[in-house]
């Protein structure tokens, strides 16, 4: 039961973060990303912060406390994912950013395990070689968005490379984030407590980003209302069911929902004006889709381990 939830969970994150991952595209040509990270993330540590404090009162911090290490890495990993995932939703195609933060985690793990143990099992030089297919594919599609052949090319080669750096750190703090959000669940963590505490330090750069380089925290009338609904629709309720979906399935199984992501990425992308229709885009996202969709597969069939909870 807790398995089909979570893929509930996770089939309606994939479908809400495709459409702020478009409309992000989109708002940061008129708000720096720094502000958008600064609504978003204030606006979540206060809520599931207050609401930690509600439901366990002053212990939360002791249990803060005891795991601070570990909390560590988690707001680290969180400022990977998401700084990364919105610097480069500027910059690159929704699509293209939606693949490779999900192709590189999967693949990378796979890769990393086949060249520090060798008897991994019947199924390993099958997962192997797919691996290295994906990797090459995502190489490639971002080569490819590097020289400005994808559905958004109206940015300069030097912001196209910053938007491929940020997808890479990305992909590592999506990966990261899963992991560490299993062990605290292993330590008796709520979803709340976990989301209360994991923004300090993506905060913490944000405002001292602002404060340095002067960027106005203010918005316009025009953008408040968008802002509002980007913050609330578009941040607090994904995050929330993402925590839920990562509770109650193996990492490999929410790797697998999450490839659903950008294909609904794909589909309303073309909403954004500035995305232009591009088939090598087109082509390299549903290839790479399809690749790991197959290694997922060969996984769970070669592993029982992972066929459920």
């Amino acid at each position: 039961m807790h398995a089909y939830s979570g893929i509930g969970y996770g089939v309606i994150f994939c479908l809400i973060s495709a459409a702020f991952d478009v409309y992000v595209g989109y708002i940061t040509q008129s708000i720096s990303p720094a502000v958008i990270i600064l609504y978003c993330f204030i606006s979540s540590a206060i809520v599931f912060l207050l609401f930690s404090i509600f439901k366990q009162g002053i212990a939360v911090f002791y249990k803060a406390k005891a795991n601070l290490p570990l909390l560590i890495l988690t707001n680290v990993a969180v400022l990977l994912n998401w700084g990364g995932l919105i610097v480069s939703l500027r910059y690159l195609e929704p699509a293209i950013v939606g693949i490779a933060s999900v192709a590189c985690g999967p693949a990378i793990t796979t890769i990393i395990s086949r060249c520090i143990d060798n008897r991994n099992g019947k199924n390993s030089g099958l997962e192997f070689i797919i691996s290295w297919l994906i990797m090459v594919g995502v190489i490639l599609m971002l080569f490819n968005s590097l020289m400005g052949k994808s559905g958004v090319t109206t940015t300069t080669a030097d912001e196209r490379l910053i938007g491929i750096i940020c997808v890479i750190l990305s992909a590592l703090g999506t990966v990261t984030y899963t992991f560490i959000s299993r062990e605290l669940y292993q330590r008796q963590w709520e979803t709340y407590e976990i989301l209360g505490f994991r923004n300090m330090l993506m905060l913490l750069i944000a405002v001292v980003y602002c404060l340095y380089a002067d960027v106005p925290l203010s918005i316009n009338m025009r953008l408040a209302a968008p802002m509002v609904l980007l913050v609330v629709i578009g941040h607090l309720l994904p995050i929330y069911l993402i925590q839920n979906t990562i509770k109650r399935l193996q990492p490999l199984h929410v790797s697998l929902v999450l490839l659903l992501l950008p294909v609904f990425t794909l589909l309303l992308q073309y909403f954004d004006t500035r995305v232009e229709v591009s088939f090598d885009s087109i082509a390299a996202v549903s290839i790479i889709a399809i690749l790991l969709f197959i290694l997922g597969i060969n996984k769970i069939i070669g592993n029982p381990k992972t066929r459920g909870e």
